[in-house]
């Protein structure tokens, strides 16, 4: 092994690899690190796990209730299972996915193998306040204060001052805000490195932890090029605008605001397209039914080929989330797929610029408004699909993974001893590096 290959072990709660953007992240991560020269061991719940071909993989036991989403799986996590896993795979950086299970079981490898953890904030708890109030404020009020000291007794290393967030963007969306920024800025004073895909929620950590500044780095996720070879494969010859959508039907996705824009568009020469499932769908589809003529057609959940497909027949793709996404990967996707794009979350940033998309207000007459603009218009569709496939170029898999690589680099320098924080001061004691461990010859033993 050359001095410059790391061994890289990725923990994620969610099912993989179709149970979500975070999910189609790591397919994404682990294939560019790999095409660099990289070791990567995957460990993931072996519920639905699919695995995968090109490196080490170890399905884990997970916490689940019969029934549920991904998004309430969670690995396992005790000090015997880690020590076994840091045992048979030595690892130079562990890099948990979620703020579940894969958060305190990488604190407790990381320890255990003297190596440091970086952890990725996939998900905006804090913009889950707009539509899911009542668990929201009991997730602000519960999990997420005792998510800190789970990661404590876990290994974690909290080493820098927090406080409540300064800026008025820290609070603007709940009574909770405030309080949700100070507790995921203790769970990043407990990891070597932190990332997001939204600067917003690195700018918002850092502020309730100034310390912090060294640690976070913003890495959007790469895109599976399967986006941007998708071609439009409708005839020339329909002339309906069709509208199109892709997310997990949750209330926080507000495809039920998407859906009374299109009913107050009112263009019997629109249709609206639905990809996903999810708990709010029964309610999308009696919502749906009161627009005449069923030009709203739900495809549940399909393949990424075939959400690519249908992302390159968009005229106008839409997202209608609003201040809860990190990065909205759907929009880089579509950008890539060339779909000109609408959206209300003037947060977001990744993929969208004034040449390739619509930024309106959250409302469904706006929302609508921005509908009936860009229908109204096909040559500005056909300029925004092209500077949509332009803007896409930015956002690779390869784009993606050397950034992680850097962010790695730097996580084992800081454990080495070798980095300091931006006031100078060590942040960590030297560990040494584990001994050379024979490596495990299986793919595909469970771990129990």
């Amino acid at each position: 092994m050359s001095q410059d290959q790391l061994r890289i072990g990725i923990l994620s709660d969610d099912f993989y690899p179709h149970s979500g953007g975070v999910s189609r992240s790591i397919e994404q991560q682990i294939d560019h690190l790999v095409a660099l020269g990289h070791e990567v061991t995957l460990f993931a719940p072996q519920w639905e796990l699919e695995p995968p071909t090109n490196c080490r993989w170890v399905a884990l036991p997970q916490w689940r209730l019969p029934g549920t989403p991904s998004y309430l799986c969670s690995l396992a996590a005790h000090p015997a299972l880690a020590r076994r896993l840091v045992e048979e795979h030595d690892l130079d950086v562990v890099h948990s996915q979620n703020e579940r299970g894969s958060l305190y079981l990488g604190a407790m490898m990381a320890r255990a193998a003297g190596i440091p953890q970086v952890h990725t904030f996939h998900s905006n708890y804090v913009g889950t306040h707009h539509t899911n109030t009542v668990s929201s404020g009991f997730n602000s009020l519960t999990y997420l204060p005792l998510t800190p000291r789970l990661l404590g007794l876990a290994g974690g290393r909290p080493d820098v001052a927090v406080r409540l967030p300064l800026t008025p963007a820290a609070h603007e969306d709940s009574v909770h805000a405030r309080r949700d920024w100070r507790n995921l800025a203790r769970i990043s004073a407990g990891v070597d490195a932190f990332t997001s895909p939204a600067g917003y929620m690195i700018d918002c950590i850092v502020d309730a932890a100034p310390g912090l500044a060294g640690r976070g780095h913003v890495v959007p996720s790469g895109i599976n090029p399967l986006f941007a070879a998708a071609t439009r494969r409708r005839d020339p010859a329909d002339r309906r605008i069709r509208i199109v959508t892709c997310s997990r039907l949750g209330s926080e996705k507000r495809v039920d605001v998407l859906v009374r824009a299109f009913a107050e568009l009112d263009r019997p020469d629109a249709e609206l397209v639905i990809i996903g499932t999810g708990p709010a769908e029964a309610g999308l589809r009696r919502l749906a039914e009161a627009i005449p003529g069923d030009r709203v057609r739900f495809l549940g959940r399909l393949d990424t080929a075939e959400v690519a497909a249908q992302m390159a027949d968009a005229d106008i793709y839409v997202l209608a989330s609003y201040h809860f996404d990190t990065q909205g990967m759907v929009l880089a996707e579509a950008a890539a797929a060339g779909a000109p794009i609408l959206y209300c979350d003037e947060r977001l940033q990744v993929g969208v610029s004034p040449q390739n998309s619509l930024l309106t207000g959250p409302s469904p007459a706006e929302l609508a408004a921005g509908l009936a603009t860009l229908a109204d218009d096909p040559e500005r569709r056909r300029r925004m699909s092209q500077a949509s496939r332009e803007a896409s170029l930015r956002f690779t898999g390869e784009t993606m993974a050397r950034a992680y690589v850097a962010v790695y680099r730097q996580a084992i320098d800081r454990v080495n001893g070798r980095s300091s924080t931006p006031d100078g001061v060590a942040t960590a004691p030297p560990h040494p590096r584990s001994p050379q461990r024979p490596r495990s010859a299986s793919r595909s033993r469970p771990a129990g």
